[in-house]
């Protein structure tokens, strides 16, 4: 299981668990993903610009997604955990020091830190997804090369397969 952290899980993480879910399904692999918060107000739903942009690149959000906060029994079953700052990385150590050797930033690769867009206007949502995407793009590229995510098989790759469709053509 990928486990995507934030603080309040309405912005940030709902973004790289979507973003992270396309990634893998356009490269044909399969894991787990969800997203938590390190101090989410449980049951809150995602900020409607999270909500919005979703839906605008044709991945809408499950209608039933609501914060939560990270538990340590999902700390401990994820195999990778992606934070978006280097608070988040403090916090962990504090409260959950034994994952930190499966702690990523998310914007590694990149240099990035992913700022929180709460209270901010559209333009810095539409940013910050533009930064998730790119972050998570490459997580799952490397995630495949250290085969930490595998392909999908069977069945399960003809019903995916037909699901993804090249950028620019719509959805039925």
């Amino acid at each position: 299981m990928l486990l995507v952290l934030c603080t309040g899980n309405v912005c940030r993480s709902p973004m790289a668990e979507t973003l992270f879910r396309h990634h893998l399904l356009r490269n044909n692999l399969q894991a787990s993903v969800i997203s938590r918060g390190l101090a989410a107000s449980v049951g809150s739903p995602p900020h409607r610009y999270v909500t919005e942009l979703a839906d605008a690149h044709g991945m809408p959000l499950p209608s039933d997604k609501r914060a939560a906060n990270a538990t340590s029994a999902e700390i401990a079953a994820a195999s990778a955990i992606f934070i978006m700052d280097d608070e988040h990385r403090r916090e962990m150590r504090q409260r959950f020091a034994a994952a930190t050797g499966k702690v990523f930033l998310l914007g590694h690769w990149q240099g990035l830190q992913i700022v929180d867009p709460l209270r901010m206007p559209f333009g810095i949502f539409e940013s910050t997804w533009r930064q998730i995407d790119l972050c998570t793009r490459d997580w799952v590229s490397r995630l495949r090369e250290t085969g930490m995510v595998k392909p999908v098989t069977g069945t399960i790759a003809m019903t995916v397969s037909t699901q993804t469709r090249p950028p620019g053509i719509a959805r039925a």
